[in-house]
């Protein structure tokens, strides 16, 4: 749901861009679909890999990404509006990134309020699709979206995850559709910033952009020698 969400907002923007009345962006964006992410994130660090060795005039190189927006199990059945929470970044990620991450969900936390719906900040395990929902997220759910809208206490978001039965069935319009139209508040957002490196960096960028080990696969066969 997440690679399509991913899409939906890419052919929308170009459709806008093709107008005459929408104003373009300061900033480039960048679409990716990752491959290979179960077996090591093989696609995704393959692609950074590529970046930290571009040239520098190269427009691809790693220093002018200023933010990455991951969006993953938008449309689980027995869904919650997660909110990455900036300040559970892993041990040893630069100070100066912290500030654009927290940022960014706060972005998410007010519009989602603004929008009068529940919310839940989750941490950069990536296992959000294994989580289960608990009876105070339930009961919160229902007193915000209605009776019977609360999904089923004790179950896991996503019980067809990485099985036969994850299809196009195994979507909850109603979460997709509210966590598609979050992400495409945020690129909105951050696209009509005047000053987006300012924002997201106020104290500066680190200048010591590298992958810790710990973002491999544990197989040398991924790595690079």
């Amino acid at each position: 749901s997440g690679s399509s969400t991913n899409l939906v907002l890419a052919i929308n923007l170009a459709r806008l861009y093709g107008t005459t009345n929408y104003t373009k962006y300061r900033y480039r964006i960048r679409f990716c679909w990752w491959a290979a992410e179960e077996i090591g994130l093989v696609g995704a660090i393959h692609h950074v890999q590529q970046a930290q060795n571009s040239s520098t005039l190269s427009e691809n190189k790693l220093s002018n990404y200023l933010i990455n927006l991951n969006y993953d199990m938008l449309g689980s059945p027995n869904y919650f509006f997660g909110i990455y929470n900036g300040s559970s970044a892993k041990p040893g990620t630069p100070l100066q990134a912290l500030n654009g991450s927290i940022r960014i969900s706060e972005v998410f936390r007010d519009w989602f309020n603004l929008q009068n719906l529940p919310w839940d900040y989750t941490d950069f395990s990536g296992r959000n699709a294994d989580e289960t929902k608990s009876v105070e997220q339930r009961d919160r759910y229902e007193s915000k979206l209605g009776e019977g809208h609360g999904g089923l206490a004790g179950a896991k978001v996503d019980p067809c995850y990485h099985l036969d039965c994850d299809t196009i069935k195994n979507i909850d319009k109603f979460g997709y559709f509210k966590m598609s139209q979050a992400a495409a508040y945020m690129l909105e957002y951050l696209g009509r910033k005047n000053d987006l490196v300012n924002y997201l960096y106020p104290n500066g960028r680190s200048s010591q952009i590298q992958l810790s080990d710990d973002y491999f696969p544990n197989s040398d066969y991924f790595r690079e020698s």
